[in-house]
């Protein structure tokens, strides 16, 4: 007989909670393959899947795998360049995120369709590195990985448009004073 994973949410009510009903908000992804991840973004709340548990708080996430304990996942990493949309003359890109405490390296993820889906990937010891890219639009992000090589929380998909078209010059009479 087959057991199907089950995972139990149960709210709790923290002390420190902002809202006035102390409730949480959670997303729950499950993946074809039955694997689950829960998103905590606000409040704190129990999860149990495969007899252990974990509290997991704001800004916190667990992965749930068959037959696998369940684990913590690094936090996303805090991107600081380039920005959101930006626009760039350059086609070697600088690219900079925050350090992310238990990471021992960081996926880049770089690709021309914000799903990400055939994207380039370049595994980066520290917190900045620079990539070539051609003249277009491009979508990134980065993983935080731990020690394992178990990627962290997954964000949505930064915009970058490098523009190499120079720019046009403006010529005219001279004006002499």
């Amino acid at each position: 007989m087959r057991r199907a994973l089950a995972i139990a949410l149960f709210f709790a009510t923290p002390a420190w909670a902002d809202m006035p009903d102390g409730g949480a908000n959670v997303a729950v992804v499950v993946e074809p393959d039955g694997s689950t991840t829960v998103d905590v973004r606000r409040g704190q709340l129990k999860v149990k899947a495969g007899g252990s548990e974990a509290r997991v708080g704001a800004g916190e996430s667990v992965h749930v795998q068959k037959g696998k304990p369940m684990h913590h996942l690094l936090r996303a990493p805090t991107p600081e360049a380039p920005a959101d949309g930006a626009t760039l003359n350059a086609t070697d890109v600088p690219f900079a995120w925050q350090k992310v405490p238990g990471a021992a390296r960081y996926l880049v993820e770089i690709a021309p369709a914000p799903e990400l889906t055939a994207a380039r990937t370049q595994t980066v010891d520290g917190t900045r590195t620079v990539v070539h890219l051609d003249a277009g639009t491009w979508y990134w992000r980065v993983i935080a990985l731990d020690g394992n090589g178990a990627p962290g929380r997954r964000v949505t998909a930064r915009r970058l448009t490098i523009d190499t078209t120079p720019p046009k010059l403006k010529t005219g009479k001279p004006e002499w004073k």
